[in-house]
């Protein structure tokens, strides 16, 4: 996605993202992708690689309840529980953008 004259930056503080736009530079884009973990190897976290953030989850088992946090400088989904039971969910999604200049 071509980001016009605004720059995209999330901050992460005490687990909560924030996110602000600023202006950026002409020609600055966002590069999004999908990270997640599904059936036997599922977990409640989904976790983006170095150098992106976590713009928004989705978590299996009709679950709608989520944090984002930031886990050894990386960050990621972490599923809530509490819909399942106390038992894992199914499959848990991050969207992980960075902006390039």
């Amino acid at each position: 996605m071509k980001m016009m004259g605004i720059k995209l930056i999330v901050l992460c503080l005490a687990g909560v993202a924030i996110l602000a736009l600023i202006p950026a530079t002409n020609g600055a884009s966002l590069d999004c992708i999908n990270k997640g973990v599904d059936g036997l190897l599922a977990t409640n976290y989904a976790t983006c690689p170095q150098g992106y953030t976590v713009t928004g989850c989705s978590c299996g088992m009709a679950c709608g309840s989520y944090s984002i946090q930031t886990h050894i400088g990386r960050s990621r989904c972490k599923c809530h529980m509490d819909c399942n039971d106390g038992n894992p969910i199914d499959w848990t999604r991050a969207r992980c953008c960075k902006v390039k200049d």
